[in-house]
């Protein structure tokens, strides 16, 4: 575990990770933090190169990558920052565990679904409508609990942190419309070194990514990125 780099980090340890309003009390300060002090989220995402454990769980996709900021692996909690590809569109899903994200660039269109124990391997995508849509744009933030269906459509190099807390579940399901087919994604500690490997990121891809991340968080205004926070 590294030690927090902020007194804000230390207040994830009091969240209640069943209530999603214990979850958004604890993350915004932290979230405030990170975007009102751009040094402190910068020193950050430049540190993952030189932290070893960290690397190790920064992850590629189709349509995004993930860059975790922080482990406090006593709590089984981490601080992620997501770059989103352009034209990303994700298919319903839930988590193996409750989160707080806030917006830092860009956005998308985030559609929730409902509660995960009406959701199966036998759910037809075409019956699944939405009982809440909003656009989620720079300076939103919210909490989600583990048990939500929702996806994201997001702009192209939309960046969004996300506070992600204890495991609740050892795997979750996503359907996938295109094929009318599913398939469950586990957690690294039931994964095989093949599937590990698949989702790493490689040195090249882990430099690429941190130096656009940079660029991208360093146009950023922070007294525009922090305005929704401060009127909550």
């Amino acid at each position: 575990m590294t030690s927090p780099p902020h007194p804000s980090f230390t207040l994830l340890a009091k969240i209640d990770w069943d209530d999603t309003t214990s979850i958004l009390r604890g993350c915004t300060p932290l979230f405030e933090a990170l975007t009102t002090d751009p040094a402190l989220l910068a020193e950050l995402v430049a540190g993952v190169a030189d932290d070893p454990h960290l690397a190790e769980m920064c992850e590629g996709y189709d349509f995004m990558h993930k860059l975790v900021l922080h482990d406090a692996a006593d709590l089984n909690i981490r601080l992620r920052l997501h770059l989103y590809r352009a034209g990303f569109f994700d298919r319903p899903h839930n988590h193996r565990w409750s989160f707080a994200s806030h917006i830092l660039r860009g956005g998308y269109v985030h559609r929730i679904f409902g509660r995960d124990d009406q959701f199966g391997e036998d759910t037809d995508t075409n019956s699944l409508l939405p009982i809440h849509e909003r656009l989620e744009q720079a300076s939103s933030t919210y909490a989600l609990h583990h048990t939500s269906v929702h996806t994201v459509h997001a702009e192209a190099d939309t960046i969004s942190l996300l506070v992600r807390g204890p495991s609740a579940k050892q795997r979750f399901l996503i359907l996938d419309a295109a094929t009318g087919g599913f398939f469950w994604v586990y957690g690294a500690a039931q994964e095989s070194p093949e599937q590990r490997a698949g989702k790493r990121l490689t040195p090249d891809q882990l430099t690429s990514t941190i130096a656009r991340t940079q660029r991208l968080i360093a146009d950023l205004d922070p007294s525009s990125r922090s305005a929704s926070l401060h009127r909550r």
